[in-house]
């Protein structure tokens, strides 16, 4: 099973993450979410505020997958996916 994990809603990289993957805004994925908690269904992905918490998260749960700014150094324990 799968752990996902978000930075949080303002952060940049989140949105171009957002767009360039999902091929939606922060604001509507944000919005599907809601509808998900309402219904009774899927809980959305943890969110941390930061790229270095997002690695922590990462190195901390194996089975987790998550995004970080363009910049960011991974450091040992994470493996980059290149999105093109």
């Amino acid at each position: 099973k799968v752990a996902p994990v978000d930075l949080a809603k303002a952060n940049p990289a989140r949105a171009a993450f957002t767009e360039k993957v999902l091929g939606r805004s922060v604001s509507a994925v944000t919005s599907y979410w809601q509808g998900q908690i309402f219904a009774g269904g899927a809980q959305p992905p943890a969110e941390k505020p930061s790229d270095a918490e997002v690695l922590a998260f990462v190195r901390a749960n194996r089975n987790a997958i998550g995004y970080v700014s363009a910049g960011a150094t991974l450091g040992d324990g994470v493996k980059a996916v290149t999105i093109k």
